[in-house]
C-alpha cells in the first residue's frame, strides 16, 4: 500500500512538472522546434545535402531526388486538399486555398520543367514508384489527418516547409564559399529567399493561432494533445532524416 501511494505521488510529481515545462512556453511552434532541431541539424550533415552544397553530387542522384521529391509533392497537395476540407473558419480555408496553389505552381509550373532540363520525360515519370521512405512517410501523414484531424495534419505538412528553411539557412551559412560555384546553387537559393521565409513563417503563425484557438475550447486536454503534435512533428523530421540517407543511397 505504501508502495502505491509513492508511485502515485511520483506519477502527480511528474505530470506537474511536464505541465510546468509545456506551459513554460508560450507557443506550439516553440515546442515543435524544439523536437525537430537536432533532426533536422542532422539533415545538414548528410552526404547527399553536403556533396550538394559542395558541388560535387552525381547528377544521377540528384535526378532521383526530383523524381521522389515529385511522388511526395503529388501526395502534399492530396493531404493539403483534405485539409481544405477540414478547415472550420473562413480565414484558414482561404490561407489552405493560397497554400494549395503555391505548391501546385510549384508541382506542374517549375518541378515539372526541371526534372526536363535533366532529361526527365513524362514516360520516366510515369514508370518510376515512389521509394518506401516516400511511401512510408506520406502514408504516415494521411493516417494524422483521417484519425487525428485537421491540426494533427497541418503541424505534420509544416514540418516539411520549415525543415527545408532550416536546411536552407544552415547550408547557406556553412557553405557559402562553395554554393555559389555548385551546379545545385538554385536549390539553396529557393529555401534559403527572403520570399520562402516569410511563406515558412506565416505558416508557423497561422499553426500557432489554430493551436491557441483549439486549446481555448477544450482546456481539458490541452497538454496531451500538444505531446501529440509536438510527437507527430517529430516522427515527420525522422522520416525527413531518412530521406536524406536514403537518397544518396538509391539507384536511380
Amino acid at each position: 500500500m505504501r508502495k502505491n501511494k509513492e508511485e502515485l505521488r511520483r506519477t502527480k510529481k511528474t505530470r506537474k512538472k511536464k505541465e510546468e515545462i509545456w506551459w513554460g512556453m508560450a507557443k506550439l511552434s516553440e515546442l515543435l522546434y524544439e523536437k525537430a532541431e537536432s533532426l533536422w541539424l542532422s539533415s545538414t550533415e548528410e552526404p547527399f545535402l553536403v556533396k550538394m552544397a559542395e558541388g560535387t553530387l552525381d547528377q544521377s542522384l540528384f535526378r532521383n531526388y526530383m523524381l521522389q521529391d515529385y511522388f511526395y509533392l503529388l501526395e502534399y497537395i492530396k493531404i493539403l486538399k483534405e485539409l481544405r476540407s477540414l478547415a472550420k473558419n473562413p480565414a484558414m480555408q482561404r490561407f489552405m486555398e493560397e497554400i494549395i496553389s503555391v505548391t501546385e505552381k510549384e508541382c506542374f509550373l517549375v518541378h515539372i520543367p526541371e526534372m526536363k532540363k535533366l532529361g526527365i520525360g513524362d514516360e520516366e515519370r510515369e514508370k518510376t514508384k515512389a521509394c518506401q521512405v516516400v511511401w512510408d512517410y506520406t502514408s504516415y501523414i494521411h493516417k494524422q489527418v483521417k484519425e487525428e484531424g485537421f491540426l494533427a495534419g497541418l503541424t505534420a505538412l509544416l514540418q516539411c516547409s520549415w525543415s527545408y528553411a532550416y536546411i536552407g539557412r544552415k547550408m547557406t551559412e556553412k557553405y557559402g564559399s562553395t554554393i555559389p560555384l555548385s551546379p545545385y546553387k538554385a536549390w539553396f537559393e529557393a529555401y534559403s529567399v527572403k520570399e520562402y521565409v516569410e511563406a515558412n513563417q506565416l505558416w508557423i503563425d497561422s499553426l500557432d493561432r489554430e493551436w491557441e484557438a483549439v486549446i481555448s475550447e477544450n482546456e481539458s486536454q490541452d497538454v496531451e494533445n500538444t505531446e501529440k503534435l509536438c510527437n507527430i512533428f517529430q516522427r515527420c523530421a525522422e522520416y525527413e532524416l531518412l530521406l536524406w540517407k536514403s537518397l544518396y543511397q538509391l539507384s536511380p
